[in-house]
């Protein structure tokens, strides 16, 4: 990987799905254990530990004024392809990505990158049983309701 560290920042909020989280952190944790150098923080919106969708409290390193990350990860939740995405969750997006080497979501972390702009113009994809759902929300993105990733 070379010799600097690469920052991976998760944003983290209530509600979010524990495995959105853990999964990519067991990823980045996988590559460290086989050389890579990694260094992964959850962040959330204020910076306040959060409360996952299954009830499990997840504690946060910091706040989405964080330094830049190299990469900037949203974790998916149930809530966002039912209800608007909060503002505050917006506006930490925006402000993470805006700093980040490169963005990306998991799963249902896109309707949150949607509801920032930030799937404009871009390919995108989510779950399927909600991909009509994201197209619907984002009609300024091309939705691919058939791809596992984009």
């Amino acid at each position: 990987m070379g010799s600097a560290t690469h920052r991976v920042a998760i944003l983290v909020y209530d509600g979010v799905k524990l495995l959105d989280v853990v999964g990519p952190a067991e990823v980045f944790g996988e590559a460290n254990r086989l050389g890579a150098d990694y260094t992964i923080v959850l962040v959330s919106p204020t910076g306040a530990d959060v409360t996952s969708s299954i009830g499990i409290r997840i504690a946060v390193d910091a706040a989405a004024t964080e330094p830049a990350p190299d990469t900037f990860l949203v974790a998916g939740a149930d809530l966002y392809p039912r209800t608007p995405v909060p503002h505050d969750l917006v506006e930490a997006t925006r402000t993470l990505a805006g700093r980040a080497g490169r963005v990306a979501s998991i799963c249902t972390g896109a309707f949150v990158l949607g509801a920032a702009g930030l799937l404009d113009g871009k390919r995108a994809t989510t779950h399927w049983k909600v991909a009509h759902e994201l197209a619907a929300r984002c009609r300024a993105s091309r939705v691919e309701p058939d791809a596992i990733y984009l």
